[in-house]
């Protein structure tokens, strides 16, 4: 079945909230008592649907109706396009300059962040801006729903369904270091190089235990042939918040050095050396998605990272 322009054409934003109706419900006549239609009427919305994209959507059998591997696909991106037209009336009844979502990870709003606003502002680009922080699944998740225009962080490509993955624009940012901290008043803040076995020694907090660094630092020790620490205390996509436990507890942490600058600079926080310990460094990227690359304010954005990026 070929694809047709003309059904296309005919499509309104009910033919895509249907998708999802139908993926709720699984019933054709539960879908119809919500859009106050018959059931006929309904098989006709799907039937225009598959037409226009030239594929089977939606099977029948006696249980009722479900979607195909295609129909799963297709809700997918109805999701992420009617929450971009959802935003967008919402913007529409102000006066204000455009929202612009993004999402990024906690470190990143220590310093790369906040320094491409300040270009903004300083280049006169009238745009506001909603963030949402956490951790890289969740964001890249919002992304693919049409919760956020963009993503500034780390991408674990290899943990992305490949439908996502290729659906998504990339732009390489900078790479931070991920680094073992501690207070300047620590025992080992003192210290030259710190071999491994000691840091068993020593309390810890720690980023919770699905935390790409948390995973990073538990291997490294393994390597070493060392069990991974049991921390003291949890703390789940927040940098910031596990350097003032480990101030106030004299534990050890791991933060991206990025995260870390500043506490060095005011003399709360050292970076340990730890040379037989080798962790990865993060990759900081820009994404959204392919549709959305060519949005002016979304590349006002990324080039104020760039230039903070090169600058700094």
């Amino acid at each position: 079945m070929a694809y047709s322009l003309q059904h296309i054409d005919r499509l309104r934003l009910r033919h895509l909230r249907l998708l999802a109706l139908i993926d709720q419900y699984g019933s054709l006549r539960g879908v119809g008592n919500i859009l106050n239609l018959t059931q006929p009427a309904v098989s006709q919305m799907v039937k225009d649907l598959e037409y226009a994209f030239g594929t089977e959507l939606v099977t029948r059998s006696v249980r009722g109706v479900a979607l195909t591997e295609a129909g799963r696909l297709a809700l997918q991106r109805a999701r992420s396009g009617l929450a971009t037209f959802d935003h967008l009336v919402k913007e529409l009844q102000t006066d204000q300059p455009m929202i612009l979502r993004v999402g990024t990870n906690p470190a990143l709003t220590f310093q790369l962040i906040p320094d491409a606003l300040r270009q903004l502002h300083l280049g006169g680009k009238q745009v506001r801006f909603r963030f949402l922080t956490g951790i890289v699944s969740d964001m890249m998740q919002a992304l693919w729903d049409g919760e956020l225009d963009c993503y500034v962080g780390r991408v674990d490509w290899d943990r992305l369904p490949h439908q996502m993955a290729s659906a998504l624009r990339h732009v390489p940012l900078a790479r931070t270091d991920l680094v073992l901290a501690c207070s300047t008043s620590h025992p080992l803040a003192a210290r030259g190089p710190v071999s491994v076995d000691e840091l068993v020694k020593w309390p810890w907090v720690l980023p919770d235990d699905e935390s790409n660094n948390r995973v990073a630092l538990e291997a490294g020790l393994r390597n070493h042939g060392i069990a991974a620490p049991q921390p003291i205390a949890e703390i789940a996509a927040d940098p910031n918040a596990l350097m003032i436990f480990a101030r106030q507890l004299e534990a050890l942490t791991c933060v991206p050095q990025m995260a870390l600058a500043r506490q060095i600079e005011v003399g709360e926080m050292c970076a340990l050396d730890v040379p037989d310990l080798v962790l990865p460094p993060i990759q900081i990227g820009f994404v959204t998605l392919a549709e959305h690359v060519d949005m002016p304010p979304l590349v006002a954005l990324r080039e104020a990272l760039i230039l903070g990026v090169t600058t700094s």
